[in-house]
């Protein structure tokens, strides 16, 4: 049996102290977009909730971003005189995308919408009555 690693405890262990330029840095590497923070605090041996509090220190608490956001879809509604001619049958309408994003879900609308209909599917989707 071959022993690798050995720790000889001595006494009460105290706590680290990170400079205010260690834990910038730690944070900084820790929230880059693609890091992980738990496997920065585990390589660093720290725990994750401390990563977090050293963010709020320096950068404040994070705004929450609303699930929904309220909109309003809104027609400009012309007199028939002020109308303009219909396209020829031949002409396509040009496509066109919506695209809204929630918390969990995206959701994607192509193509000429009708206003009404997208107001009652983002109403649906937001719980809220059209």
């Amino acid at each position: 049996m071959t022993i690798q690693r050995v720790e000889v405890i001595t006494g009460l262990e105290k706590r680290r102290q990170f400079t205010d330029e260690e834990k910038l840095r730690l944070v900084e590497e820790a929230f880059q977009p693609g890091v992980k923070a738990t496997e920065v605090a585990r390589r660093q041996g720290v725990d994750v909730s401390l990563l977090y509090r050293w963010r709020r220190q320096f950068f404040g608490p994070q705004p929450r971003l609303p699930a929904f956001m309220p909109i309003t879809v809104a027609t400009d509604e012309l007199s028939p005189e002020d109308a303009p001619e219909p396209p020829p049958a031949s002409c396509t309408p040009p496509a066109g995308i919506i695209e809204v994003e929630f918390a969990t879900a995206r959701l994607r609308i192509t193509g000429p919408a009708d206003p009404a209909l997208v107001g009652t599917v983002i109403a649906a989707l937001s719980g809220r009555s059209a």
